[in-house]
C-alpha cells in the first residue's frame, strides 16, 4: 500500500488569491475564487486557501520553505505562530477515514481537494480557537476585577480592541472559512460526500465550531455588560463635573454679590 503525506499550515490571516498566481510559478491545475491547486511536481500538489492556509501533498520540506518565502512577496502578514497538522493518505482497496490517516481506492486530485479542505479548515480553526481563548482570558480578568473590587481598571480603547478582535474573528469564520458548508465537488458524488462528512466527524469540526460560537457569544455578552458599565461610569463623572461647575458658578455669584 502506497502512503502519501498531507501537510497543512496556517501562516496568514488571508491570501489575495488573485495575486498568488503571480508569486508561485508552479503549474496551476485548478482555480476558484477562494482556492487554487498547483502541481509542484508530478503527483505532488499544493492547495492554497484564501483564509491563509496551505496544504502540501507529497511536497519536500525544501519546497515548502521556498513556497512560504515566495508568498512573502504578496506583502501579507506572515504569522509568527504557524500552526500545522499532518495527515496520511493511503492507497487501499476500500475507502476508510481514520484518526491519523485516510484510505482511498484512488487518490485523485478531486478527492485530495476534499481532504485538503477539511485539513486546512481544521488548522485555521485552531488558530481562531487560540485567539478566542486569549480574549476570553482577558474578559475573565475584567470579571475578576468587577467581582473583587466592584470597578474596572480598563480604558475604552483597550475594551474596544477586544470587541474589534471578536468581530474580526466572527467575520473571518463566517465569510472566509465557510465552515460546515459542502464543497461543490460533493453535490453529485456520493463517494465524495461520504468522505467529506467522515472527515468533518473525524476532525470534530461541528462540535469545535459550536464551542467556538459559545465562546464568541460569551465575549459579546461580556462586551455589552462592560461597555454599559463604562458608559455608566462616564455618565457619573459627567454628572459630577456639571455639579462642580454649578457649584463654582454659585460661589462666584455669591462672591460678586457680597463683595462687589
Amino acid at each position: 500500500m502506497a502512503e502519501h503525506k498531507l501537510k497543512a499550515l496556517h501562516i496568514a490571516r488571508e491570501f489575495p488569491i488573485a495575486k498568488v498566481k503571480d508569486v508561485l510559478k508552479y503549474k496551476l491545475i485548478s482555480e476558484k475564487r477562494e482556492s487554487l491547486v498547483f502541481e509542484v511536481s508530478p503527483k505532488s500538489y499544493l492547495f492554497v486557501y484564501s483564509f491563509g492556509a496551505l496544504v502540501f501533498y507529497d511536497v519536500e520540506d525544501v519546497m515548502v520553505s521556498a513556497t512560504i518565502k515566495n508568498l512573502r512577496g504578496l506583502h501579507v502578514e506572515i504569522l509568527a505562530e504557524k500552526l500545522s497538522d499532518e495527515y496520511a493518505v493511503v492507497e487501499h482497496m476500500k475507502n476508510s477515514v481514520e484518526f491519523n490517516e485516510i484510505k482511498l481506492k484512488t487518490a485523485d486530485v478531486e478527492k485530495l481537494k476534499i481532504v485538503s479542505l477539511v485539513l486546512a479548515q481544521s488548522v485555521a480553526l485552531e488558530y481562531y480557537e487560540n485567539k478566542v481563548d486569549l480574549i476570553v482570558s482577558g474578559f475573565s480578568s475584567l470579571n475578576k476585577q468587577l467581582s473583587e473590587k466592584g470597578r474596572l481598571k480598563v480604558g475604552n480603547t483597550e475594551l474596544m480592541k477586544l470587541v474589534g478582535a471578536n468581530n474580526m474573528i466572527i467575520e473571518s469564520i463566517v465569510s472566509k472559512l465557510s465552515l460546515l458548508d459542502e464543497p461543490a465537488v460533493v453535490w453529485d458524488n456520493e463517494e465524495a460526500e461520504w468522505i467529506f462528512y467522515r472527515l468533518q466527524y473525524m476532525f470534530d469540526m461541528e462540535d469545535r465550531f459550536k464551542h467556538l460560537q459559545y465562546k464568541l457569544d460569551f465575549i459579546k455578552s461580556n462586551s455589552e455588560l462592560i461597555l454599559e458599565a463604562i458608559r455608566s461610569r462616564t455618565s457619573h463623572i459627567l454628572e459630577w463635573v456639571v455639579i462642580i461647575l454649578i457649584a463654582i458658578e454659585i460661589v462666584i455669584f455669591v462672591y460678586e454679590v457680597a463683595f462687589m
